[in-house]
């Protein structure tokens, strides 16, 4: 069995010994069945977002320079 916390976000193979969240201590847990995990985001995502960061930092230095 799978448990979720509604409250954090929790996914774990077990709860609290009360049924409470064994992150947040909250007792908003749901039992289900094990989901399969998401793949991680396409590998363009991480090109775009490293070219956006390089853009913003040479945009500043170049600011700073002028």
């Amino acid at each position: 069995m799978a448990y979720f916390c509604r409250d954090c976000s929790y996914r774990g193979n077990t709860s609290g010994s009360n049924g409470e969240c064994p992150a947040c201590g909250s007792f908003n847990m749901v039992r289900g069945q094990r989901h399969e995990e998401t793949p991680p985001p396409a590998r363009w995502r991480l090109v775009v977002l490293l070219l956006l960061w390089g853009w913003l930092f040479a945009m500043i230095v170049w600011k700073l320079a002028h």
